[in-house]
């Protein structure tokens, strides 16, 4: 029997709103133009991923339930009734897992048995972040005490008591203040990586959770993973990106997937990270960042922004110049390369 992975623990933000959007056409214009909507009506988005598929580009924000009212009228008031689908959600957050297959792997196989179809899902630097239905949370809490540890919170009634009196727990103070530039801690970036992208059927997620265990027995780590949300009749996608030096470690273990399951293969492309004081608490920071790439002409191939952090990928040929537009709207005091 394996023993449960330990993990430092997890984090549940409850009262969002998941907005689900997708734009007819590969158009990388579409989230810029939604980030600064809403980013001028001073609305935080907590969660935020995006990516293309083969016919459209999607993006899944969630806001504050607070928030949801006004985030939904001004995508209406500019791309149709009916565009905006909203969901009542929370988002649970599991930390650190440095990046290991075999966490996604184990957190994957929970909603598999349980059940559960989960939401969009992000990795970042910190954490593994899911929106999920809110009848979903307390079934999804109590599950992750089978394959993962907690430190001090050895039972989910452990974890529960802790958490009382603490409703504002994962939620922070916004900033009071804009400033010019926002201010980022480090801008790392990785290339020579390949982007893959698998079709997730609904219900069936055992095959990529078997593919994230061979990635792990291989000692192969992600560099970058989204998973869209469902919008209307196109089935979710996962996006995760790998060295491309390893490639000769893991091309058999892709070919491996069901037939079909494989949608897409990019390469070269480059993966670029940073956080901030107030990438959880400030809005703005994706539409900051997405208005830069539109003005450097920078075709992202997907993006996360969740838990203080930003995830991204574009083009190796356009790294320079995606480097350079970041740099030209956020305050970097180092920009390195991550081994």
């Amino acid at each position: 029997m394996t023993s449960p992975t330990r993990l430092g623990g997890f984090k549940i933000l409850e009262d969002v709103v998941l907005i689900p959007l997708a734009a007819k056409e590969a158009d990388l214009k579409f989230p810029a133009a939604v980030c600064n909507l809403l980013a001028a009506e001073q609305v935080n988005l907590p969660f935020f991923t995006c990516g293309t598929a083969s016919s459209h580009c999607w993006m899944a924000l969630a806001v504050e339930g607070c928030n949801a009212g006004k985030a939904c009228r001004l995508v209406e008031e500019h791309f149709g009734k009916g565009a905006c689908s909203p969901a009542q959600g929370s988002i649970l957050s599991i930390f650190p897992h440095r990046n290991k297959p075999e966490v996604m792997a184990a957190f994957l196989t929970i909603f598999d048995k349980a059940g559960i179809q989960p939401g969009p899902f992000a990795q970042s630097s910190s954490a593994i972040s899911v929106v999920l239905p809110e009848e979903c949370i307390l079934k999804t809490t109590t599950a992750l005490f089978g394959p993962f540890t907690f430190g001090a919170y050895r039972t989910p009634a452990d974890w529960k008591l802790a958490q009382e009196g603490k409703e504002q727990l994962y939620k922070e103070v916004v900033a009071s203040y804009q400033e010019k530039h926002p201010k980022v801690y480090a801008l790392e970036w990785q290339d020579e990586q390949e982007l893959l992208q698998i079709r997730l059927d609904r219900g069936k997620l055992t095959p990529v959770s078997e593919l994230f265990k061979s990635l792990s027995r291989l000692e192969l780590f992600f560099t970058f993973l989204v998973a869209s949300p469902v919008v209307g009749d196109e089935p979710p996608t996962l996006l995760f990106s790998l060295p491309e030096s390893r490639k000769h470690l893991y091309a058999s273990v892709v070919e491996d997937l069901p037939a079909g399951a494989l949608v897409s293969r990019i390469s070269p492309v480059a993966v670029f990270s940073m956080n901030g004081p107030h990438f959880g608490d400030r809005y703005g920071i994706v539409s900051e960042l997405l208005m830069a790439f539109k003005a450097g002409h920078v075709d992202f191939l997907g993006l996360s922004c969740t838990i203080a952090s930003i995830t991204g990928v574009v083009p190796s040929a356009q790294l320079t110049t995606a480097i350079e537009a970041i740099q030209a709207r956020f305050d970097i005091p180092s920009v390195m390369e991550r081994t």
